[in-house]
């Protein structure tokens, strides 16, 4: 008896380090969540009336949501949206929780964020067409997050609140009620886990992919063979990868002509919708690239994210890769590592197959 509850007991404590455990990923895993809430008077609106959806955003802590008013150059500021495909719509500008302005030495310029919890005001209007009934209020949110040690990529949440509207006045609804009351529904939330590959693992021999230089000459990876090659996937929104680039400038002077090069391949759209990226974006990119030092080949955002996406499975940025001279995974390069003594240990082996 005594036994039986002494297991009993362990295995209640390993359940909830389990339940620890997992909340402790995803919490690492989604830093930030939303929700949204409505302030609406004691009667339910009617057509044409105005209410105030707020819309709150809880931080795991360390991390940052950076403002609205956020400017470029560096993280991506959050974008809010009332898509069209609903009976509601903006009134006015968002209400804007005030910020905390610093000074970012990752991106070396000030940024506005909010920690723990931020709550914008969203004022809403009820289309004069809308039908009576429970409609859903639909609100978009594109937003990034950074700690000090890397930057996700932008992600794009769909939030819905479900909102009873009150009948018009009889001769409004007259004139304004459909005579057939179409059924709205709620467009599919895409979501990249439902289709991402397996990360390719240590190893394997990376397939030959081609991509543009930001001088618009196009490459194959296999042009690197013979090489140690360190694939270093970035963006402009990414402080830790800008911090590292000069850390990178002294790697690359140091090991070049020992049988070492750096692929840059430029994130820009890592996470979002799309792989389109517009030609001010990619000649900043450019630009702060020259600006860090980082002289070695760049692939453009456009050709760069299908590698990210398709043969890597890159998540998060920074992400670096070394590849030897037959094109095979060596290591999955962690924020922690000694890059400087994993290189020389490598090259070091090389030099002396070569003799």
């Amino acid at each position: 008896m005594w036994m039986q509850r002494k297991i009993t007991m362990l295995m209640a404590a390993l359940t909830l380090m389990l339940l620890m455990t997992g909340a402790a990923a995803q919490e690492v895993e989604n830093p930030i969540t939303w929700s949204l809430k409505a302030s609406i008077p004691a009667s339910a609106p009617k057509p044409g009336d105005k209410f105030t959806v707020l819309l709150t955003a809880k931080i795991a802590e360390g991390w940052h949501l950076y403002s609205p008013e956020q400017q470029p150059g560096g993280p991506i500021p959050t974008r809010i949206t009332l898509p069209a495909d609903q009976p509601f719509k903006l009134a006015d500008t968002i209400d804007l929780p005030d910020p905390r302005t610093e000074m970012d030495p990752n991106f070396n310029l000030e940024t506005q964020f909010y920690e723990e919890e931020a709550t914008f005001g969203l004022p809403v209007v009820v289309a004069t067409n809308a039908l009576a009934g429970k409609q859903e209020v639909k609100v978009n949110v594109s937003f990034q997050t950074c700690n000090g040690q890397r930057c996700l990529p932008v992600k794009v949440v769909k939030l819905e609140m479900e909102i009873k509207i009150t009948a018009p006045e009889p001769n409004l609804q007259a004139a304004n009620t459909p005579a057939t009351q179409k059924q709205s529904t709620p467009a599919p939330v895409s979501t990249h886990a439902d289709t991402a590959p397996t990360a390719i693992t240590v190893g394997a021999t990376v397939p030959d992919f081609t991509f543009t230089d930001f001088n618009g000459q196009s490459h194959k990876f296999s042009e690197f063979r013979g090489r140690y090659v360190l694939l270093d996937f970035w963006a402009t929104w990414c402080g830790p990868c800008l911090a590292d680039m000069p850390r990178l400038r002294k790697l690359y002077d140091k090991y070049q002509s020992q049988g070492f090069e750096i692929l840059g391949l430029d994130s820009e759209t890592l996470g979002q919708d799309t792989d389109e990226t517009d030609w001010q974006t990619q000649e900043q990119a450019k630009k702060i690239a020259t600006a860090k030092g980082a002289v070695w080949t760049h692939a453009t955002a456009a050709t760069a994210v299908p590698v990210a996406n398709k043969i890597f499975n890159v998540e998060s940025l920074p992400a670096k890769i070394i590849i030897d001279p037959q094109g095979k995974v060596v290591v999955w390069v962690k924020g922690k590592d000694d890059l400087d003594a994993m290189l020389a240990k490598l090259l070091a082996g090389t030099n002396r197959s070569d003799r």
